[in-house]
């Protein structure tokens, strides 16, 4: 659906990644996706077209798109040139049956069932799973649940533990995906990004009002960014 490429884009400029450009196939995909957001830069051309520009470093596949070889496609491409790349939704989805697809990605942001169907079920040691399923693909993975697992492909790991019931209603994770994207963009390494933005995505969160929405979060994590420099 749009607003799921929507919500990842506000979730991205909001934090701070300066220009964010969605992709649309069409121009009618386009001009639905830039409705109440006079901002959002969009583009229809070929994807194949955007890679060689270097300005384009951080990408997010996943929001929106459907498990069907365009996204495979899209995922080969994007890791062969060397990009930063966030998959989530429809790119964990496309790669359910080969995971390897996968390995060269900065960051996965699976919840329980997306890691069971790329990996097989998490079985009584959650983390120990995760850390197994970022060392196998060299990737840091996002486990998103009300612990949150941060695994870095050497080992390292963090727990999350500060996301509120709340952040059960759609579209919060495709906030939690652009938020990632924004903070690879300013510099932080996969593994500070995934964190930082899990522990964004939990405070704003546990600030917003009651019927929190997705649409709710991208102000209310750049607020709790604000208090970090304070």
């Amino acid at each position: 659906m749009p607003g799921a490429a929507r919500w990842a884009a506000a979730a991205a400029r909001r934090p701070g990644a300066r220009l964010v450009t969605l992709h649309a196939e069409t121009l009618d995909l386009a001009a639905t996706l830039r409705v109440d957001a006079p901002g959002q830069l969009l583009s229809d051309v070929r994807l194949e077209a955007l890679l060689p520009d270097a300005r384009r470093k951080v990408w997010l596949v996943g929001p929106r798109l459907l498990p069907h070889e365009a996204t495979r496609a899209a995922i080969r491409m994007l890791i062969e040139a060397g990009k930063l790349l966030v998959t989530d939704a429809g790119a964990l989805m496309a790669a359910s049956d080969v995971p390897e697809l996968l390995r060269g990605a900065a960051v996965i942001t699976p919840h329980e069932g997306e890691f069971a169907r790329l990996f097989g079920a998490l079985g009584a040691d959650r983390l120990a799973a995760t850390r197994t399923a970022a060392a196998r693909l060299g990737v840091v993975e996002v486990l998103k649940g009300p612990d949150s697992i941060i695994a870095g492909p050497d080992g390292r790991v963090i727990i999350n533990d500060n996301a509120p019931p709340s952040l059960v209603t759609g579209g919060t994770g495709d906030i939690l995906a652009g938020a990632i994207a924004a903070l690879l963009a300013q510099g932080m390494t996969p593994y500070e990004a995934g964190a930082a933005g899990v522990w964004l995505h939990g405070a704003g969160a546990t600030a917003g009002p009651p019927g929190l929405i997705a649409e709710d979060l991208p102000a209310l994590m750049a607020a709790a960014r604000r208090t970090l420099s304070k």
